[in-house]
């Protein structure tokens, strides 16, 4: 019997989700660096903006500090506020087709003198501030842009500070619940159709995560449901199961306490073997064995959880969790330094290929370390494979009801960057196929 088997012509079960989005947009590093050419080459559907340019030029781009310098001015003055910068390092990101998720806060502290991550003075100003941010980026307002943004999230990783993190919240837990009830409450009132959410917590269920719903449970028997459009956290690990635990913790958190219809967002991920030792982490999740990290990871969000949508932490080549790309040519002149592809690159690369097709199909995998997820529209197929630590093996690979069509095979490990070999054209395919460890496979249509 095949290790992996499915029938590409069977019913699908469900949509390919858009689960390989980033956090970051495609130039940074104030401009200099550009990687529009591979945001579009993977097809990143998200770009989540969160620490954007820190720390190069973190005072003007994204955080409500940034945008509205001064807190005492007039909110509804379009003279109050700086749009500039955020305006073009947004622009970038719809230009490749990368839907901002605009997180509505600030940027992570490590400097030992604290400035931004204080709870705001006026809550509910500062929620008409978060109002007139959207209302330039959607309506035009203070000369603005009409650019559909949807999700608006509220704050990041305010839960730290039950474990003494000072990085990124200083007031009290209740304090941050009442800043997300007055603000969430306001600005769903006025705009209805936009997802209002948050709140891009460091975990998927803790106490302060229980007390939160509990504050929005307490609200809503007043007679007030504070809304929650999504529920977003993070996820740094090396354990595949670890991270689709965390998953459904999150879902079955959001039920419990009436948030059934809530999506389940998980927009900051990356590999982390060892936080005693994260500079171990930070080469190999550049590596071929981030590579299947990050496929292996990618198959299991689409194969075994409801994961709306998903954003790996970070696209930002300067920063060292960057693991898709690396600086390629330095900047001369007007010239745009360049980025070129690391092998989890081509993880992304790969699951975008699946995004396009649309419709999941089931796969039957019975050998342990080995993810897959297939996807067709019909005319075209594809599936993508990750070994993530399972050893060298060889694979015994039967499919069928494939399209009519040329069949490519596209392998990335420690010698190889998604290396093409034809396979012919084919309606069945029966391969064996030796794979090493820590390898990514894509097979299906031409990419």
């Amino acid at each position: 019997m095949p290790n992996i088997k499915a029938d590409l012509s069977s019913e699908a079960r469900g949509v390919i989700r858009p689960l390989h989005g980033v956090n970051s947009g495609p130039m940074t590093k104030v401009f200099t660096y550009d990687a529009r050419p591979q945001f579009l080459e993977a097809g990143f559907p998200f770009a989540r903006l969160h620490d954007v340019e820190y720390p190069y030029g973190s005072g003007e781009f994204v955080d409500i500090p940034c945008i509205f310098k001064d807190f005492d001015a007039d909110e509804t003055c379009p003279e109050s506020y700086n749009f500039g910068l955020t305006d073009e390092y947004i622009r970038r990101c719809i230009e490749v087709g990368a839907e901002p998720i605009f997180r509505l806060g600030v940027s992570i502290e490590h400097a030992p003198v604290k400035r931004y991550v204080y709870p705001p003075k006026d809550f509910n100003k500062w929620a008409r501030i978060c109002e007139h941010i959207i209302r330039h980026y959607n309506e035009g307002w203070a000369n603005g842009y009409e650019w559909n943004i949807r999700y608006f999230e509220i704050w990041n990783e305010a839960d730290n500070c039950l474990r003494g993190g000072t990085n990124m919240w200083l007031g009290t837990p209740e304090q941050f619940f009442e800043l997300y009830r007055v603000s969430a409450t306001h600005l769903k009132k006025c705009f209805p159709r936009l997802k209002i959410g948050g709140c891009a917590f460091t975990r998927a269920e803790s106490e302060f995560m229980e007390r939160f719903f509990e504050y929005l449970n307490d609200r809503k028997e007043e007679g007030e449901r504070v809304p929650l459009d999504f529920y977003s956290w993070h996820l740094y690990y090396s354990d595949i199961e670890k991270m689709v635990e965390e998953a459904d913790k999150a879902r079955r958190l959001t039920d419990r306490y009436g948030y059934g219809d809530t999506e389940n967002i998980f927009d900051e991920w990356n590999y982390m073997r060892d936080w005693s030792d994260q500079s171990d982490s930070y080469v190999t999740l550049k590596s071929h064995v981030g590579a299947a990290f990050c496929g292996a990871s990618l198959c299991a969000m689409q194969t075994r959880t409801d994961i709306d949508a998903a954003a790996y932490f970070e696209a930002d080549v300067v920063k060292e969790w960057c693991g898709i790309f690396e600086v390629d040519e330095m900047s001369i002149g007007s010239k745009k330094a360049t980025v070129k592809p690391l092998k989890p690159f081509y993880a992304f690369k790969a699951f975008n290929e699946l995004y396009k097709l649309g419709y999941e199909k089931r796969v039957f995998c019975d050998t342990e370390n080995i993810y897959a997820c297939a996807a067709s529209d019909g005319k075209r197929w594809g599936m993508l494979i990750s070994n993530y630590n399972g050893g060298d093996m060889e694979l015994e690979i039967g499919l069928s009801g494939l399209p009519k069509g040329a069949v490519e095979l596209r392998i990335t490990d420690e010698e190889r960057d998604f290396e093409k070999l034809a396979l012919g054209n084919k309606e069945r395919l029966s391969l064996t196929l030796p794979i090493k460890n820590n390898s990514l496979v894509y097979i299906g249509s031409p990419c």
